[in-house]
């Protein structure tokens, strides 16, 4: 019964955590939005996010390349 009362309290204090990662990041990312829709649009928004995230992968992939 001890084992079974440290896993469920193991699996509250989990989730508790992961419920509070999701808000730390979802506010972040919501404040960052909320400050650049100030100075342009959601299309905007979008077009330059696609396009660091690309460059981002061809970093990553360069930098997985140059390591063999």
């Amino acid at each position: 019964m001890l084992i079974l009362n440290i896993i469920v309290t193991f699996a509250r204090e989990l989730m508790d955590f992961i419920e509070d990662v999701k808000t730390f990041f979802g506010n972040t990312f919501s404040g960052i939005h909320h400050y650049l829709n100030r100075f342009m649009g959601d299309d905007a928004l979008l077009m330059f996010s696609i396009l660091i995230g690309a460059i981002l992968a061809i970093f990553i992939f360069r930098l997985v390349i140059n390591k063999r």
